[in-house]
């Protein structure tokens, strides 16, 4: 059987533009070149506030439905995948695909009137989950049945990473429907700074000094993201580098912490990073400059990224350093690409989880420019050669297209 032309991905994500989460707005950013391919997605998503739309075109393939909805996640989980089995009960099954990143007790059974039908199903990994030690022998098989059910109504498992694929394999998903696409780079968005006159210009537009040396950490202040890691390592740097400035992008406000205990949690954590980054040995050196839009200038205004990140899927924001050739320190994480960051040493630099080794390696880049500016274009070379969009939008094209065809 031909392929569709046309292919409309119903797209299922608890959260999607103008929040800005993961997954959910790296396919916002797909959209636009699969739309060239003949991919279109229609989203269903929650409606977080009075101001969202309930219908809203982003653009003319990308139309976003959002749905206000009480109760707990999962639960309003379930109402969106049967919002988006209403939609896609009234349509043939041959050109449609359902797609998400969510997958638990109540959305399965309607993922599974979803496959009945005929429709396509993709799950979309975001991250390596950890496994609970110490569980009794019942409990770690009882978990795993959940997972196998959880799973089991998707015809194909979509990962960035070898290790993620290997953790799907362990919940029970066939190898055989894992496929590894690694999330692409936009190297034409994300590119390094074309000479110091444009650095400079960037640094007055974002209101940076002209001549301090800047670390730049982008992501939510969340405490996966490390953020008391660096903090704690900031004052060892700042004394051996006086004049270092440290720009954290990335927002406070987290609705993806969908309950009140959560949302309590994260607030004690928060004020204890705003108590730390104003201590007199960090000496206003520290910037939370809230959420941006438009992170590759601030990567291109910097010296150098770091991303202490305690558990990541595969961490796109690395890559996007990587591309804008701002040499990147990371630090040993559950989920750590084994080889899709190219290789430690030369296309970035890896250290141990301790404030200590931290401090140590932003000391020694921020010190030696030489040496930083050669691991900045050794990742920069590594991106164009390895992680160009192009061939990530060319792969979903193709396996959307498949998925349509399903029985």
């Amino acid at each position: 059987m031909k392929p569709p032309a046309e292919v409309e991905v119903s797209l299922v994500f608890r959260h999607f533009y103008p929040i800005l989460a993961g997954a959910a707005e790296r396919f916002r950013r797909y959209s636009v070149p699969l739309a060239e391919h003949g991919i279109h997605y229609e989203v269903f998503t929650l409606r977080e506030e009075n101001a969202h739309a309930e219908s809203e075109e982003l653009h003319e393939f990308l139309r976003v439905r959002r749905f206000s909805v009480q109760g707990k996640p999962w639960m309003r989980d379930a109402a969106l995948f049967q919002q988006a089995w209403q939609h896609l009960a009234q349509k043939a099954p041959q050109g449609h695909v359902l797609q998400t990143s969510l997958a638990h007790d109540l959305s399965w059974p309607w993922l599974r009137r979803i496959r009945q039908r005929g429709v396509g199903c993709l799950y979309v990994g975001t991250m390596v989950g950890r496994p609970e030690l110490g569980l009794p022998a019942w409990r770690r098989w009882a978990q795993s049945l959940k997972s196998w059910r959880n799973y089991r109504p998707f015809h194909r498992v979509v990962v960035s990473t070898t290790v993620m694929a290997r953790w799907f394999q362990s919940q029970g998903v066939n190898p055989e429907r894992i496929e590894v696409i690694p999330n692409g780079v936009d190297l034409q968005r994300f590119r390094p700074a074309r000479d110091l006159a444009e650095k400079l210009v960037l640094r007055e537009q974002l209101r940076l000094p002209a001549k301090s040396p800047v670390v730049l950490f982008a992501g939510s202040i969340v405490p996966r993201k490390g953020i008391d890691l660096l903090l704690k390592a900031w004052p060892v740097v700042k004394k051996k580098v006086p004049d270092a400035q440290l720009v954290l992008v990335g927002g406070f406000d987290r609705p993806t912490f969908m309950t009140l205990e959560r949302m309590t949690e994260l607030g004690r954590f928060q004020d204890e990073m705003r108590a730390l980054a104003t201590r007199p040995a960090c000496a206003g050196s520290v910037h939370f400059v809230g959420e941006s839009s438009e992170v590759e200038q601030w990567l291109r205004a910097s010296d150098v990224f770091v991303f202490p990140t305690e558990q990541e899927g595969m961490g796109n924001v690395v890559l996007e350093a990587m591309a804008s050739a701002v040499p990147s320190v990371i630090t040993h994480f559950h989920g750590l690409p084994e080889r899709e960051f190219g290789q430690p040493g030369q296309e970035f630099v890896l250290v141990p989880r301790t404030s200590e080794d931290l401090a140590q390696s932003l000391t020694e880049l921020l010190s030696t420019p030489d040496k930083a500016a050669a691991i900045g274009w050794h990742g920069h070379a590594w991106a164009q050669r390895e992680l160009g969009l192009e061939l990530t939008i060319q792969r979903y094209a193709e396996l959307y297209r498949r998925l349509a065809l399903v029985p």
